[in-house]
């Protein structure tokens, strides 16, 4: 299938904007009345998560019924052609039900596998990002562009505590070795939002092993139209069905790509 024509970039635009807000508007209205249910290991999902995926994928399929898409909470599956949308309902799960203003809704247009539109929105900020393949990024209209921050010595990292939400020892070793290299690494508990603070120059990278691929998409190429860079842990190309997420301002990519190698054993 061909990449999309300017006219369908534009009506797909459109719905993702208007998906995003409509699922932070659902986020607002239910936070002091939402119901909550475990969901695998230390995972959570609310009504609230639930029913903004419902929002959200009716609006998508209401406007672009060809298109397929792929969502936390169990809507569609993968495609390797064609449009697919990836849709986070409600990243931060956890920082919601807390009250902490660290939540929202993550969506990606990806075409024949390429991230063509994302977007990120968080309501309790009403902070709008936006980023279309080739024409930059955004937040509320505002142009972003990632840190100009060159050493690691000077570098604010964000990061997470768990893999898949469980101690790992090596995920440790990468934290002990980025607070000794870096000026400081910080937790958020958001991962699409986490990405848009690179993009905006907030964080000078982030970091993260086991994310899926709702969590990636729209903030990885909200990054990169930030004149940022996204790779796995070897600086490879980063794919959003991949294990790792390593996003930086771009001139501190090879030093924490260095920092994250395995240290070998001298036995």
């Amino acid at each position: 299938m061909p990449l999309p024509s300017a006219v369908e970039i534009a009506a797909a635009r459109t719905t993702l904007v208007h998906a995003v807000q409509a699922a932070g508007a659902l986020q607002l209205k239910g936070a002091s009345s939402r119901r909550v249910e475990p969901k695998g290991q230390g995972d959570l999902v609310t009504d609230v998560d639930r029913a903004c995926e419902v929002e959200v994928v009716n609006l998508i399929r209401s406007a672009h019924p060809t298109h397929a898409v792929l969502a936390e909470e169990g809507t569609g599956a993968r495609v390797e052609s064609g449009p697919l949308w990836i849709l986070d309902p409600l990243d931060g799960t956890k920082n919601y039900l807390h009250g902490l203003p660290r939540f929202g809704c993550a969506l990606a247009l990806l075409w024949d596998g390429v991230a063509v539109l994302g977007a990120v929105y968080n309501p309790a900020l009403d902070e709008l990002f936006v980023a279309e393949h080739g024409r930059g990024a955004s937040l509320n209209g505002t142009s972003l562009r990632v840190s100009t921050t060159s050493e690691l010595a000077g570098a604010l990292v964000g990061s997470a505590l768990t893999v898949r939400r469980r101690f790992v020892a090596r995920h440790f070793g990468r934290l002990e070795r980025l607070v000794e290299s870096s000026q400081g690494v910080r937790v958020g508990g958001c991962a699409s939002l986490d990405l848009c603070d690179v993009a905006r120059g907030r964080l000078d990278a982030y970091l993260e092993e086991g994310l899926d691929p709702w969590d990636t998409a729209a903030g990885a190429l909200i990054v990169r139209e930030a004149s940022g860079m996204v790779t796995d842990f070897q600086g490879a190309p980063h794919d959003p069905f991949g294990a790792e997420t390593l996003a930086t301002n771009g001139t501190l990519g090879a030093a924490l790509v260095e920092v994250l190698r395995e240290p070998v054993d001298p036995r």
